[in-house]
């Protein structure tokens, strides 16, 4: 179940504000659209200029947030997504853009508080609801996370993150039918989406269907041959069909890349 920081930070991206006089021009643009160092100085410069309020000056905060947290630079960043959210308190896309550093740095409970912050601020905004949903779920509080993916969907009804991810909750909660309808629905919105097709490989596994899961995970593994995931569950997969030497070939290849991996699926019900 990976999650989307790539779309919560890049979102912001797009936030715009009204530019306050003819001459800020070329500073405006840099801060909306610019990236790097620029982007940094254009926003600076906005926010210094004194004359900015209220929702443009949060608006260039965030925007210099993402430069920031884009640049690795979390503490500058979390600085200036607060500044957002203190002057633009129904502002879903700082609070989200906040929760997203700690998402990004393994605490899913703390990022959890802002999405709802997100949520509650703004109820509009459908990507608290993704965010808050993905947050759920990297703490095991799967109902929670399909509630949230649900709301989510009557925003964004062919988002094929969406199905993928509301698909991994289905799958954990035993629940293999859903989990299958709703990723194959992912994957017919996107054929492509590997992450996917690692998730339908392992919805196969646990319906039985071991030859479709070795399927699934042929698939995945010719665009990334060292997903130690995937050649585990494949391999697991290929010994309960009774592809021996198969089945271990691909688990010593898997724990080769991560001594561990048995021992993660292994509380997920997959094991030889």
């Amino acid at each position: 179940m990976n999650t989307r920081l790539l779309i919560l930070t890049a979102a912001a991206l797009a936030a715009l504000a009204s530019p306050a006089f003819a001459q800020t021009e070329q500073f405006f643009q840099t801060c909306a659209h610019g990236t790097g160092d620029l982007q940094i100085t254009a926003c600076t410069w906005m926010i210094k200029n004194g004359k900015q309020k209220d929702h443009d000056l949060a608006v260039s905060f965030l925007n210099r947030g993402v430069a920031y947290q884009v640049r690795g630079d979390f503490e500058h960043a979390a600085f200036d997504y607060t500044q957002a959210t203190t002057l633009m308190p129904e502002y879903g896309l700082a609070w989200v853009n906040l929760g997203s550093l700690y998402d990004a740095d393994g605490q899913p409970a703390r990022a959890l508080g802002y999405y709802a912050k997100a949520v509650e601020r703004q109820p509009d905004f459908a990507l608290g609801y993704f965010a808050r949903g993905k947050a759920y779920a990297e703490l095991g509080q799967n109902d929670s996370a399909l509630a949230d993916y649900d709301a989510y969907l009557k925003f964004e009804p062919n988002d094929p993150e969406l199905f993928n991810n509301r698909g991994a909750s289905y799958l954990a909660l035993g629940r293999f039918d859903l989990a299958l309808a709703d990723i194959d629905k992912a994957l017919a919105l996107n054929p492509k989406f590997l992450e996917a097709r690692q998730n339908r490989g392992q919805v196969y596994f646990h319906m039985g269907r071991y030859g479709d899961a070795v399927a699934e995970y042929d698939a995945v593994l010719a665009g990334q041959p060292k997903n130690a995931a995937a050649l585990y569950v494949r391999g697991v997969a290929k010994l309960k069909s009774g592809n021996i030497a198969g089945g271990s070939a691909d688990v010593a290849a898997a724990t080769a890349l991560d001594a561990k991996i048995a021992d993660s699926y292994a509380a997920q019900g997959v094991k030889p």
